[in-house]
Order: structure tokens, then C-alpha cells, then sequence
């Protein structure tokens, strides 16, 4: 199996640095061209399947990119969808960890009031993998998932830890590209290197 992994493109969410989570943002401009240019890149890839979060950014990423292969199927599923930041959705990044160094623990530790930890979006992760594994095992498959998500599905393909994952960067529509075999092979990370091209 192969999976290819995406975070979303751009919102303004994004854009203003703000804790997005669970809050129903779509693409702004920015993030449009960057799914159209990431569509480009895959659109001669050999792709049977694609699951996307059923958040508005990540289904209209997804669009773009199915547009090169139709009639492919599509799920969309909650278990894809972004860390539930509870009540800390919508403020802005840099508050967000002022808040979490008081409480003097690290954030993947932290369990937002009405969120998730890392833990809990863990559970997700592995529930969603072991699904289409099964389905998918000799196919290549799409995800087009979120930041954090990413991280903590790649930390457990991978076998590490949550503070390992913490370091990787995700940035918008970049690409990471997993080969799961007799063990999990990385091929590609954060690869954004489609936002050159014109």
C-alpha cells in the first residue's frame, strides 16, 4: 500500500495564525492555487482511492485533486478531521501556547476543555489505518487530512514518540508519501516543492 498523506490548503484561519481545529473554514485564494498546483503534480499518479476529512478545507483540496482522476471513489470521514481544540478554537496560535506553558506541561499532553489530546486524536489515527488497510492493502490511497493530524499519523506509522512528531513541519498541501510494506517505508515528507512551479 501507498499512502499519500496531505494537509489542506491555505484558509485564512491559517493566514491569521489562528487555532483552527473542528471550525468549518474553506480555502482562501492562496489555498486554492496551492491545491490546483498540488493536483498538477499528482494528477499522472497511480491513485485507486481517496479519503479526505469532511472539513470544508480539506473536501475542497481533495476536489482539486480528484478532478484529474475520475470516477475514483471518495469517503469522507470525521476520523480525518483536525485535533478538537474545544474552546481554544479560533484564537490565535501564539495565545494558545501562552496558555499551555502556565499549566507547565507539553501540548501533546494537554486535553483542551471540550477537546482533544494527542491521545485522543491517536485513537482516530489508528482506527482510520486499520480500516483501509484491510481494503486497500496492495492499492494507493489519498488522505487529505491536517497539520496535527498528520504529525500523529505519521508518529504512528513510524513508531515514534509524540515530542518527535511535534518537529515535523507540515505546510499547506504539502505531501508526504508512505509505503507500508513488511514495515512502514517514508519516501516523503512535508514535500511542497509543487508551490514552484506555475
Amino acid at each position: 500500500m501507498r499512502i499519500f498523506l496531505i494537509r489542506h490548503g491555505q484558509t485564512d484561519g491559517n493566514k491569521k495564525e489562528l487555532i483552527q481545529g473542528w471550525l468549518d473554514m474553506g480555502l482562501n485564494a492562496t489555498g486554492i492555487k496551492q491545491a490546483k498546483l498540488l493536483a498538477k503534480r499528482l494528477k499522472n499518479e497511480k491513485i485507486d482511492v481517496f479519503y479526505s476529512s469532511d472539513l470544508k478545507r480539506a473536501v475542497l483540496t481533495t476536489e482539486e485533486i480528484k478532478k484529474y482522476h475520475p470516477g475514483k471513489p471518495w469517503i469522507k470521514t470525521p476520523l480525518l478531521r483536525e485535533r478538537k481544540f474545544g474552546l481554544f478554537e479560533g484564537i490565535e496560535i501564539k495565545k494558545y501556547y501562552e496558555v499551555i506553558k502556565s499549566y507547565n506541561i507539553e501540548s501533546y499532553e494537554f486535553r483542551p476543555p471540550f477537546g482533544e489530546s494527542y491521545s485522543d486524536v491517536l485513537k482516530r489515527a489508528v482506527n482510520f489505518f486499520k480500516q483501509i488497510y484491510w481494503k486497500h492493502k496492495n492499492q494507493s490511497v489519498v488522505v487529505v487530512a491536517h497539520g496535527t493530524f498528520n504529525r500523529i499519523f505519521i508518529s504512528y506509522l513510524l513508531g515514534i514518540s509524540f515530542k518527535e512528531s511535534m518537529k515535523i513541519e507540515q505546510e499547506n498541501t504539502c505531501l508526504n508519501i508512505i509505503d507500508i510494506g513488511s514495515k512502514p517505508r517514508l519516501i516523503a515528507l512535508n514535500d511542497f516543492s509543487h508551490l514552484n512551479s506555475n
